[in-house]
């Protein structure tokens, strides 16, 4: 007999399991596993040690699988295909009779195995009193959603929503007629609310959004078990709107109820109303590691389908404005930081340490966040983004949030007449980030983007020697930035501090290893070259963990007289670091990952630009290049002056990573100036 094992938190093996499966007693039926199911809410929780899905290791997951009877049993012969509830992913499977059903003629193993999940979503429709011919929300669209939505069309509903955080697994739709799929933020304003709302994410967000789906004097149905320990509820929404929330686990099926939704279930698959099996991606037992994988990594992974007996052809889903006081040389510059989480932190520790900088008000969604860097270094934590503006003692703020909120916020700081430090990229995509640059052109306050690269030791002693003639005229660049993302990366950053999933969105990020790590080098390289780029051609392969998103990438880009390569990527095993080079008609600085000149010319008296700052008087070694990035910026606050990285410098430098991304769509070069619009060309 085979097994697949989880022996360990996060890890996976299939081993043949060294004792025999036990004899069926009398009431019993011995089953040869054709398929097993994943049940993915319930397998990642569990896999991933979720709250509230704890589970004793080693441990053998699964409760969904179809194969053929071993030999004759209670009312059915050897061979007879059946259905199995309860089943644990092994090749045999020993079930009490009434948790066996025979399967009709012509439906696929995989359909068949999803019994015990379809009882659960038909359980959920019948607490929510769900009619066919009244619309159906269903929040959630993983496959106990898609599940939900499709035995609701099976019944004959014919207006049907899908919502989910994000688009990665809008592609479980395209099979649904009459299925209209949305993503939670725009959904409340762009579809009426529904009599019913089911949610199927067993979370304190789906909930939210469930809620604000819900017609008033609705019904709210939460599916499936939750995968939080402790959630706000809101007593007094459901009261005011007078909405009818209820819990539709499957502990909680009466047992009087289950023949007549089983019998349901079954007549669905003879008649071809009901089927499921494309959304589930067919993996052979011996990959189960890799299937495992791609659930814990992956968003718009749905499900598997393991095949006991061979090894099935892989088939993958489809990638689918006021003026801010001065401040005086004396006052430090008082910092609200928006956005505690992984940056968010950082930023903090940064703006204690910076000289005229106090950091006075921090605020982030999830509260404890906050609470914790309020803790940390005694600042005062507030709510909402709405507070920290308009709190007295903020002169600036520090936005550390996710790529997609930069331009709400720094337009909203903006106009309240702070000063704004941003962290990089200016936003998702070049539009957002002109109209940052707009607003901050009308704005009468300094706005700067923390690229601390600028601040290194090494960059700045190089562009002392370009600066001194020891280079010449400048011929090329060479950059690499190559790293090994954890898979848990994608779900919440290297330190996990703040889970999400944004970074595997296109639309919340905007972009992969090219907009969010390989413009450091980006802006570094245009700003020792100190020209604009003239056109950009671009590769990029994209990640198997986020398949929306760029994951290695190779940039090439003219600037004026001079040509520079950029390397990056996320899944490099074992890392590689970062590496930077210029070189001209007289000599070459390495900056990364030591800085050394080598060159034939000795420097010109007089020569060093003033196009930049001096380093600050601290020593380099007692402060990282973040926190005097930081400390610069207060003192272009103080004096009244452009920061040292300015909007203009973030716009330029997202224009090349757009160029790049336009360059690698359509096979050829582009420029960047095409794409800037209302500017010259």
């Amino acid at each position: 007999m085979r097994v697949i094992r989880w022996p360990r938190p996060g890890a996976v093996e299939v081993l043949e399991a060294e004792a025999d499966q036990p004899a069926p007693g009398p009431d019993e039926v011995a089953v040869d596993v054709r398929v097993s199911v994943m049940s993915p809410g319930t397998e990642r929780a569990r896999f991933l040690g979720l709250p509230t899905a704890q589970v004793t290791y080693p441990h053998v997951a699964g409760y969904l699988a179809a194969g053929t009877v071993r030999g004759d049993a209670p009312g059915m012969t050897a061979g007879t295909r059946v259905a199995v509830r309860g089943a644990r992913h092994k090749s045999i499977a020993v079930a009490a009779v009434a948790s066996v059903r025979p399967i009709p003629d012509g439906v696929a193993f995989a359909d068949a195995a999803l019994w015990k999940l379809a009882l659960t979503a038909m359980h959920g429709l019948a607490q929510g009193g769900h009619r066919s011919d009244e619309p159906l929300t269903v929040v959630g669209a993983g496959l106990l959603g898609a599940t939900t939505r499709r035995l609701a069309a099976a019944r004959g509903c014919a207006g049907r929503v899908a919502v989910a955080a994000t688009r990665e697994k809008e592609w479980t739709t395209t099979a649904e007629k009459g299925t209209r799929f949305v993503v939670a933020g725009h959904a409340t304003a762009s579809v009426p609310r529904a009599p019913l709302v089911v949610d199927a994410t067993g979370t304190a967000e789906g909930l939210r959004t469930a809620m604000a789906m819900a017609a008033d004097g609705g019904r709210v149905v939460l599916l499936g078990s939750p995968r939080v320990e402790l959630a706000s509820f809101p007593f007094a929404e459901v009261y005011d709107r007078g909405l009818r929330v209820t819990g539709a686990h499957i502990d909680t099926l009466h047992t009087g109820a289950e023949p007549a939704l089983t019998e349901e279930f079954f007549t669905m698959l003879a008649e071809g109303r009901f089927s499921a099996h494309d959304l589930l991606t067919p993996w052979a037992v011996e990959d189960a590691p890799l299937a495992y994988r791609r659930l814990a990594e992956d968003r718009s992974f749905v499900g598997a389908a393991f095949h006991w007996q061979g090894s099935p052809a892989r088939r993958e889903p489809p990638p689918r404005a006021v003026a801010a006081p001065r401040r005086t040389g004396a006052d430090p510059v008082r910092f609200a930081l928006l956005g505690c989480g992984e940056v968010g932190v950082r930023d903090a520790e940064a703006t204690v340490a910076a000289a005229g900088a106090r950091l006075t008000v921090c605020c982030d969604p999830v509260a404890k966040l906050a609470e914790d860097v309020s803790h940390r270094w005694g600042c005062a934590a507030v709510p909402t983004a709405d507070e920290a503006l308009g709190h007295p003692d903020v002169d600036a703020v520090l936005i550390a949030t996710p790529h997609h909120t930069h331009e709400a916020l720094a337009v909203a700081a903006l106009r309240a007449g702070k000063h704004v430090l941003l962290e990089k990229p200016l936003s998702v995509d070049l539009a957002s980030a002109q109209r940052i640059a707009e607003a901050a052109e009308r704005a009468r306050t300094v706005t700067g983007v923390l690229f601390q690269l600028r601040w290194d030791e090494r960059l700045r002693r190089a562009r002392a020697a370009i600066d001194e003639g020891r280079l010449g005229a400048p011929l090329g660049a060479h950059t690499a930035y190559l790293v090994d993302k954890p898979p848990s990366y994608f779900h919440g950053g290297y330190s996990h501090r703040s889970p999400s999933s944004w970074r595997m969105s296109k639309t919340l990020a905007g972009g992969g290893f090219l907009l969010m790590n390989l413009i450091h080098h980006i802006d570094a390289v245009r700003s020792l070259l100190g020209t604009e780029a003239d056109r950009v051609y671009a590769e990029t392969v994209l990640s198997r963990m986020a398949p929306e998103l760029d994951d290695s990438v190779t940039v090439v880009v003219r600037f004026g007289g001079a040509i520079a390569t950029f390397v990056g990527g996320a899944s490099v095993v074992g890392g590689g670091g970062q590496s930077l080079m210029l070189w001209g008609e007289a000599g070459q600085v390495r900056i990364l990952p030591e800085l050394s000149v080598s060159s034939l010319s000795p420097p010109v008296a007089g020569r060093a630009s003033a196009r930049h700052r001096p380093m600050p008087d601290e020593a380099p070694t007692r402060h990282s290049a973040r926190t005097r990035t930081v400390g610069a910026f207060a003192t272009a606050v103080r004096d009244g002056v452009p920061p040292e990285s300015t909007v203009g410098d973030a716009l330029a430098a997202q224009a090349i990573v757009e160029a790049a991304y336009e360059s690698a769509r359509r096979g050829r070069a582009v420029r960047p100036a095409s794409l800037m619009t209302g500017r010259p060309a």
